[in-house]
């Protein structure tokens, strides 16, 4: 695939530039410096062997998933911020409302990336407390 090697040879400005359409703002904040080359070399890595694992991850948006999101007894949080133009919060909407025991943290000023950049202490936290409640 020839965008492959566009992607791969980029380096992190031109990650950055081919991925305006789905930087929101405040994604577009937080992509610099080593920011910018952790995905860079994320992007790399992920496309070492080929773009099959990304083409299945795009499929899996359009096909059933093999199971019934009513049946996971899991407990489940989801993280997404309300300005995400990756994943669209209609669908993280959609998925809380789908899965039976799943906590929702829907962040308005939060876009796909600042999710996990400014929110690691709070994202421990529901997870510590969900081990601890499970003794």
């Amino acid at each position: 695939m020839p965008w492959r090697e566009e992607m791969v040879s980029a380096g992190p400005d031109g990650t950055f530039a081919a991925m305006q359409s789905v930087l929101s703002p405040p994604d577009q904040e937080v992509f610099t410096g080593a920011v910018a080359e952790h995905l860079h070399e994320s992007i790399c890595l992920a496309l070492h062997d080929g773009v099959d694992g990304w083409i299945d991850d795009d499929l899996a948006f359009t096909q059933a998933w093999g199971f019934d999101l009513a049946s996971v007894r899991a407990p489940v949080f989801l993280w997404q911020g309300e300005q995400d133009l990756m994943v669209p919060p209609a669908h993280g909407r959609w998925l809380a409302d789908a899965l039976p025991l799943c906590q929702a943290r829907l962040l308005p000023d939060d876009g796909h990336l600042t999710v996990n950049l400014n929110r690691p202490v709070e994202v421990l936290s529901d997870l510590a407390a969900a081990l601890q409640n499970h003794d």
